[in-house]
């Protein structure tokens, strides 16, 4: 696969350095920080005290620092949230405005991994593109995130979605200890249920447009949040979720894969 380079200049990136930014990380997000490695990966979210989203991230150990990355829609939420929280610790916390690209392909070993689209893909944070590399536009980016049932924030999910409605199960230790926002996550997972999921629907033509409603049996189930060619993610209603189900959007017909 050629390389293609995606500019990312407008995502938020932000770091965290001191002896106990893990450790402070820790008791704020929902991923385990703790257990990232050094030179590791982890998906997380930062919620607020009711469990609902202020932002998705991915989250680093560059050694010298953490590095969060979010989706440009999450940054201001993001930094609101540990500005004001970063005086109680010993960490000090930044944001940088890089010239970023996101990389995508075989044969270039730059940068960081970013394991969201599945098939290669590499965060660089320098001006410094692959020789050869061809420019990948931003319609085709969303193709193919939506091929891989990568939720957008500020697109399929925003501040009043819990993160269990929004495919983020990954990023949500379930054994870790307290965090903010936990107490709304461990009722759901142990005790109760979510009334809608954002589901990945494959379509036999080219999908609706966000915004169109989605049936099932005749009867509105949710509506697509964002769609590209044979795909879409839709927020429906919980029952029909599930991987397997057939609905009806704008005259076509989609399966939920899942």
């Amino acid at each position: 696969m050629a390389l293609r380079v995606l500019d990312v200049s407008d995502w938020g990136f932000f770091t965290f350095r001191g002896a106990d930014a893990k450790k402070f990380l820790q008791g704020l997000v929902t991923a385990d920080v703790a257990s990232l490695p050094p030179g590791g990966w982890l998906p997380s979210c930062v919620l607020t005290p009711k469990g609902l989203l202020v932002a998705d991230f991915d989250l680093y150990d560059r050694g010298e620092d953490l590095l969060a990355v979010t989706r440009p829609a999450a940054a201001e939420g993001f930094e609101r949230a540990f500005r004001a929280k970063i005086m109680l610790s010993d960490s000090a916390f930044a944001r940088l405005r890089p010239r970023a690209a996101l990389v995508v392909g075989e044969g270039f070993a730059g940068g960081l991994p970013w394991p969201r689209l599945g098939e290669p893909a590499r965060l660089s944070l320098d001006a410094a593109a692959p020789a050869g590399a061809a420019p990948l536009s931003a319609a085709e980016f969303e193709a193919q995130r939506l091929a891989a049932g990568l939720p957008w924030y500020g697109v399929d999910m925003d501040d009043g979605t819990l993160p269990l409605e929004a495919r983020q199960e990954s990023a949500i230790s379930l054994t870790k200890g307290c965090y903010m926002g936990q107490e709304t996550v461990s009722r759901i997972v142990h005790r109760g249920k979510i009334n809608r999921r954002l589901a990945r629907l494959r379509f036999a033509a080219p999908a609706p447009a966000a915004g169109a409603s989605v049936a099932r049996d005749g009867a509105e189930c949710g509506r697509v949040t964002s769609a590209s060619g044979v795909w879409a993610l839709a927020m429906l209603r919980a029952d029909a979720a599930a991987p397997g189900t057939r609905v009806a959007c704008a005259g076509a017909e989609a399966e939920v894969v899942d």
